[in-house]
């Protein structure tokens, strides 16, 4: 069998040549509908070439996750685009920094969801940001966070909105927690986001504390984020006491395999 379960994890499974030699182990799950293989590690002894190749074949279809730079290698010289290269942070909850204050008129107001912050995050998100454009999926997913806690429900303690002077949204933090697709118990920032006409006030750091005060008060052991090369924003995790978690690079396998990956 291509893909079975890990006997020494069970929450995990391994990929297998045909003739059963482990290659790779990994964990299977879904994200909204993809599948994915997340923390794709070769066997010890194993060339990345021979994980990229059964990988291709077995797992077809699926987003593949792993901090291993080889068999990324290996998987674009073979003629796929590497689509994210990112790294996993986590927060360990001591040492808070004191919640900053907020310039004269702006505050933060409890999570959700309107117009002005549809349009703060569209802003937010500009053609050269390195997760790409604010897309009318990622309103999508949110409203449905709220609407329904689908497909996880908003940590309500740790997410909130930022308010202008006029009153309107001009930037959130969402979080969630514990998460399902973590190797460790966490609260998860899903999203941080100020609007550009906002940005320079201090605004990305008081949403930062404030999600991690509150993860702490909700009783989560570490808060965690994924934060994209060349975000800026990486150099605001690493002075609040972020610390890195591990390297996270992302491929879509293309096509489609005969027989489904078990779950």
């Amino acid at each position: 069998m291509p893909v079975r379960p890990d006997v020494d994890a069970p929450a995990d499974s391994v990929l297998c040549a045909d003739d059963g030699t482990p290659l790779a182990r990994m964990r299977l799950h879904d994200d909204d509908g993809q599948r994915v293989a997340a923390d794709v590690r070769p066997w010890p002894g194993v060339a990345p070439s021979a994980v990229a190749a059964q990988a291709r074949h077995d797992l077809a279809g699926l987003r593949l996750e792993t901090p291993d730079d080889g068999l990324v290698g290996a998987l674009v010289a073979g003629g796929l685009e590497l689509r994210r290269a990112a790294t996993e942070l986590r927060h360990d909850l001591t040492g808070l920094p004191m919640p900053p204050t907020l310039p004269t008129g702006w505050t933060l107001a409890a999570p959700g969801w309107d117009d002005d912050l549809a349009r703060a995050c569209d802003a937010a998100y500009g053609p050269d940001h390195p997760d790409g454009r604010w897309q009318a999926d990622d309103t999508r997913q949110i409203r449905a966070m709220f609407d329904s806690d689908d497909p996880v429900p908003p940590l309500r303690t740790a997410s909130a909105r930022v308010l202008g002077p006029d009153g309107r949204s001009a930037g959130h933090v969402l979080c969630a927690g514990p998460v399902p697709w973590t190797d460790d118990v966490c609260g998860w920032i899903l999203n941080i986001a100020v609007a550009p006409h906002a940005q320079g006030n201090g605004l990305g750091r008081a949403l930062l504390v404030h999600a991690l005060h509150g993860t702490r008060g909700a009783g989560l052991p570490a808060l965690g984020l994924s934060v994209a090369d060349r975000n800026p924003a990486r150099r605001l995790y690493d002075d609040t006491g972020f610390r890195t978690h591990r390297r996270v690079l992302s491929v879509l396998l293309p096509g489609s395999t005969e027989h489904p990956v078990p779950s």
